[in-house]
């Protein structure tokens, strides 16, 4: 769970007289470089927190959350981040114990022919063996008891979920059954990630059968990782994300704000969608390297073959 990308020091790599090698520390560095804050991920520390207050013993049961929003938005890093931020939390509050596994982030498994168990992506996250016949029994060996004792020793406190898309309606029944005897019986709130997850949840919950139409529960608490806007009447936040990815650039010819300037082209890239303007930007700066141009430029942008193009983009290989 825990990531920690730091900026290089670009006065450690003096400009080369050849092209760099393939593990050059820039390359890899603009692989990922750092995280940018968005508004999702600026509000994923508070969230951290209010799951950290809310997880202690309560006769109501621990708090559960979604985050939602359309594909490639970056709902996965936000998801993440609120994981590394309780983590933290949990490291400052409380003595130190060096087999805690404060955070279990597993994904939901694809099941074929509806043979869902959702306790092995547990199981393979806490590392346990688990065995299948598929002879005699086509299921994995319920791993629900081992489950259960390792998050209640080692201080379980937040289980992450992510790809709740992938769940078939006829599976939401058996996954949240499943989620909701943990969150139960081990005292640990869920964090449910995916495209339409607030949905999910919900209709989980509710046995897709309408509830009372005069009031009762709005649903669950729901984080949205939206796109972000770009135009004339608002465009602070999106120029304070592009800022921050051309700060954290390490490129011999790049002055700041050379990438700020290229913001309306890069929302017409990518629309505001985080995945693909992050890949975008790191792509084109690890071409910059390795060509030497060390600089980012529409044209080194638009030579990448992520975001959006004006033909198909099969015709811009």
């Amino acid at each position: 769970m825990r990531q920690n990308v730091k900026p290089l020091e670009l006065a450690d790599y003096p400009p080369p007289a050849s092209p760099p090698p393939a593990d050059d520390p820039r390359i890899r560095y603009h692989a990922t470089m750092c995280t940018v804050p968005t508004p999702a991920m600026k509000k994923a520390n508070t969230v951290a927190r209010r799951l950290w207050l809310a997880s202690s013993p309560r006769s109501e049961g621990p708090l559960h959350l979604a985050i939602d929003g359309p594909g490639e938005t970056g709902m996965t890093t936000v998801l993440r981040q609120i994981g590394r931020s309780f983590e933290k939390i949990l490291a400052d509050q409380l003595p130190p114990h060096p087999k805690r596994v404060p955070v279990i982030h597993v994904n939901t498994p694809l099941a074929p022919s509806s043979k869902l168990d959702m306790s092995i992506p547990f199981a393979e996250f806490l590392g346990h063996k688990h065995t299948k016949d598929p002879e005699t029994n086509p299921r994995s060996t319920d791993m629900t008891g081992p489950v259960c004792h390792v998050m209640k020793t080692l201080g379980t406190r937040l289980v992450l979920v992510d790809g709740i898309d992938r769940l078939d309606n006829t599976e939401l029944k058996t996954a949240f059954d499943y989620f909701g005897y943990l969150a139960d019986e081990c005292n640990v709130s869920f964090v449910y990630c995916g495209p339409g997850s607030r949905d999910a949840v919900n209709d989980a919950r509710r046995g897709r059968r309408p509830g009372p139409a005069d009031g009762g529960s709005g649903g669950i608490p729901t984080l949205a990782v939206l796109p972000i806007p770009y135009s004339p009447d608002d465009h602070t936040t999106f120029h304070e994300i592009v800022k921050a990815f051309d700060q954290n650039l390490r490129l011999h010819q790049h002055t700041p704000g050379d990438l700020l300037n290229l913001a309306t082209h890069l929302h017409r890239r990518t629309g505001g969608y985080m995945k693909p303007l992050s890949l975008l930007i790191c792509m084109a700066a690890q071409e910059a390297i390795e060509t030497g141009a060390e600089s980012i430029t529409a044209e080194l942008l638009d030579d990448q073959l992520v975001g959006r193009f004006c033909d198909d983009p099969i015709l811009q290989i």
